[in-house]
């Protein structure tokens, strides 16, 4: 429950509750209502800012006319459907066939998947009005949806481009928690890497711009905000404040500044770029995503450009992949695993290391029929998702012409520069798998067993 403001009494406050939380800008309230709570407020600060968010749909861009110019294939045989009639299952809404005989081919691996996608829609679609403290358990089912939807199209595709409608089903529901609460554990992580995976280096830009620089203080007036109030505000709340005020526009439609590809970040900016991160979040939770930007970028500019503006650029990646090298509590080669002859082990904790810099707690599931965990979501979503994220990049640069040039390109400069780019280490277990044989050893030192059995070191099963 909030502080009561100045000037309300506090049973006011909560018969006015569902009032403030939109928050005072619930466009569907009258002036009259407005200045019965909020007092001295110019009226007109209210219709000028209805005004524009009455016409910001128009103008901003729609993320489901961008994503419908996607080519669609068929998940049971592959085939290019922009030349025929895609089918759509009528139960999940995302997945496309091109006959019938497909959709039947291919039912016995989409039928645990539909049926959970189908069952959270229809959880999702439930518009009774809920407690506050239920919010968060539909935050938490909104999250599920797109996971789900993430999951059915790694397993139902073998590349990231087939892929891609689906992906962009998933980067929608994302995208609809990400406008409820923005600061939501998983919810900007995941729309930023899957802009970057999908090749929106604009919007992916954009959104990194927008969360790390609060709203300037000339939109929150425009909103209806005083100056004093806006000023009051830290970076957080004004990020929340925007959200709140934008919440009249469809969920689809882009509110986080134009397409930014072209911008590069001073190198001194990223420096910083950490400090501006909520605790909550990943240290890489932009880093990742812009050193697969960037990179491919870099890929695509032709080699006829300015060499000084090729080295700029290429000081930038440098830059993005020495945080990310040395951003986990232990050694992780994250650019020498990107190769796809990669032999490094990659467990739970290495990839929330890279991705959460959490401890990897994944939610166990018995199977995509059963029941889901009890336990508060929200605390493990998120690093249940890294180790899908982080097969998604490497797929990405596997695929991407000429970006694993680049990866050598940026390790060659690393060492000129002096900076050690962390090798494979091919033989050495995964958190999860040192972890295990800690308890084994002692295990067998409680029972009065020897530490070691008779021929450990010589026994390649061992």
């Amino acid at each position: 429950k909030p502080i009561s403001r100045p000037g309300i009494d506090g049973n006011v406050w909560q018969r006015h509750w569902r009032l403030y939380k939109s928050p005072a800008y619930n466009f569907n309230c009258t002036i009259r209502r407005r200045k019965k709570l909020y007092g001295s407020r110019v009226s007109a600060k209210l219709i000028y800012s209805k005004e524009i968010v009455s016409n910001m749909s128009s103008e901003l861009l729609s993320l489901q006319d961008l994503f419908s110019k996607t080519i669609k294939y068929c998940v049971n045989c592959r085939q290019d459907l922009s030349k025929c009639t895609a089918l759509r299952c009528s139960r999940c809404k995302v997945v496309h066939y091109c006959s019938r005989e497909c959709q039947k081919s291919n039912f016995s691996l989409h039928k645990p998947y539909c049926k959970k996608i189908h069952a959270l829609r229809l959880q999702l679609s439930n518009d009774e009005p809920t407690l506050a403290e239920n919010e968060d358990e539909k935050k938490a089912s909104q999250y599920k949806l797109a996971y789900a939807i993430l999951t059915l199209g790694y397993h139902s595709t073998d590349t990231i481009e087939r892929g891609k409608s689906i992906y962009e089903y998933s980067l929608l529901e994302y995208h609809k928690l990400l406008r409820k609460d923005p600061f939501w554990i998983g919810a900007c992580e995941s729309v930023v890497l899957l802009l970057a995976i999908l090749g929106y280096d604009g919007l992916c830009i954009s959104l990194i711009s927008f969360m790390l620089s609060p709203p300037s203080m000339a939109v929150l007036e425009a909103y209806g905000r005083t100056r004093s109030d806006a000023e009051s505000l830290s970076r957080e709340a004004r990020i929340r404040e925007f959200t709140s005020i934008c919440s009249a526009n469809p969920d689809d439609i882009w509110i986080y500044g134009p397409d930014d590809s072209g911008r590069s970040f001073d190198l001194s900016a990223y420096e910083n770029i950490r400090s501006l991160i909520p605790k909550q979040w990943g240290a890489n939770v932009f880093q990742v995503p812009l050193m697969l930007v960037k990179m491919r970028q870099y890929a695509r500019a032709s080699n006829n450009s300015s060499p000084s503006l090729r080295k700029l650029k290429m000081m930038e990646i440098v830059e993005i992949c020495r945080q990310v090298e040395y951003s986990a509590d232990f050694l992780l080669p994250v650019l020498r695993s990107l190769f796809p002859d990669s032999r490094q082990r990659w467990g739970t904790t290495e990839v929330c290391g890279l991705l959460a810099r959490m401890r990897g707690e994944i939610i166990e599931e018995e199977g995509e029929e059963e029941e889901d965990s009890d336990k508060p979501y929200e605390m493990n979503a998120w690093e249940n998702s890294c180790s899908l994220f982080w097969m998604m990049l490497k797929d990405c640069y596997a695929f991407t012409p000429n970006i694993l040039d680049v990866v050598e390109e940026t390790i060659e400069e690393m060492t000129k520069q002096g900076i050690n780019v962390i090798a494979e280490d091919p033989e050495a277990p995964t958190a999860a798998e040192f972890t295990d044989f800690v308890s084994y050893m002692a295990d067998r030192q409680r029972s009065g067993l020897s530490a070691l059995p008779p021929g450990f070191f010589e026994d390649q099963n061992h």
